[in-house]
This record gives C-alpha cells, sequence and structure tokens, in this order.
C-alpha cells in the first residue's frame, strides 16, 4: 500500500487544528490566528485575499489506509519573492523551486518509518500529479529540531545551511 495524498479539505480542518494543538507541534509550527486562517481561506478555494504569504501556500494532508497522519505545505519561490540569499542561491535554473514544510501529526506514526517514506512519495506525488516542473525542493528545518534534520536526509536531502527564522508570514506587525 502507498501513503496517499491530496488537497487539505474542509473535512480536514478539526484534524489539522487539533495537531496544530499538540505540544510536540507548537514546538516548531506557526499556531497563529492568521496561519489558521490562511488554512481555512485555502479549504475554502481562496475566495477572500490572504495576508499570510499573499495566501500563496497550498496545504496537503498524507493519509495511510484512509487515515490522515501529516500535513504538507507547499509554496513556490521565485527570485521576485521576498526570500533570503540562501534560497535565492539554491533556486532552480531549469525548472521550478517549491518550499516544503513538513509535519507528521498523529503521534501515533512516529518511530515507524513514515517520516522520510511521506516525504519522497510526496515529491514523486508532486511532480506526477502537480507541477511536472518542480525539480528543486526547499525544506528548512528548525536548527533545533535533529529529529526532522534527520528525516530531511534519509529522503533525499542534503544540508546546505542552517536558517534563522524571520518570523511568520502572517503580515501582522
Amino acid at each position: 500500500m502507498s501513503i496517499n495524498f491530496e488537497k487539505a479539505k474542509i473535512s480536514h480542518v478539526d484534524i489539522i487544528f487539533g495537531w496544530l494543538l499538540e505540544p510536540f507541534v507548537q514546538e516548531f509550527w506557526d499556531n497563529t490566528q492568521g496561519h489558521k486562517d490562511d488554512i481555512l481561506n485555502f479549504v475554502n478555494f481562496r475566495k477572500e485575499p490572504s495576508n499570510y504569504c499573499d495566501g500563496k501556500y497550498f496545504y496537503w494532508i498524507a493519509s495511510w489506509n484512509g487515515h490522515p497522519f501529516a500535513m504538507l505545505m507547499t509554496i513556490q519561490e521565485t527570485a521576485e519573492d521576498h526570500i533570503d540569499d540562501i534560497k535565492l542561491n539554491h533556486l532552480s535554473k531549469t525548472g521550478h523551486t517549491y518550499g516544503i514544510d513538513y509535519m507528521i501529526g498523529d503521534k501515533n506514526y512516529f518511530g515507524k518509518g513514515y517520516g522520510a517514506r511521506t516525504l519522497s512519495e510526496f515529491l514523486d506525488f508532486f511532480r506526477r500529479d502537480f507541477d511536472s516542473k518542480a525539480d528543486t525542493f526547499i525544506i528548512d528545518p528548525a536548527s533545533d529540531n535533529p529529529r526532522a534534520k534527520h528525516v530531511y536526509m534519509k529522503a533525499g536531502f542534503e544540508h546546505i545551511a542552517d536558517f534563522i527564522a524571520g518570523g511568520d508570514c502572517s503580515g501582522a506587525g
């Protein structure tokens, strides 16, 4: 069996918001109202403008045997965006570059081999079903999250540099 991926839907909102309340998620994930509002906007087909990264995030749910257990966020990274020099220097020269945020929200899936496998299968799904020109993916785990770094390296990512968080995208001052 494989892991299934789909865009987040209204039926996923309670699950996602439940994950965002978990201490192991709050430690590394944005739990602001601006982020939650953007998720709601996305699942409602972005009928309203969003201040959260200009509404550019796509939210994806990973499921195993019909049970949602993880969320991924993708955002296309371009030279026109306000990105740091490290990302700017690693943009694709031949295709599209995407930033990824990834969490396993259901702790029952920890330590069972889903981490790297989910990420690897998601990249294949994304290229096949969403953007065939996607050839560069950037993921930036918190420097104090060695477990995430290990999973990302196992999934084929290479460590380029440690990023310093520059705040959220909510536009709130």
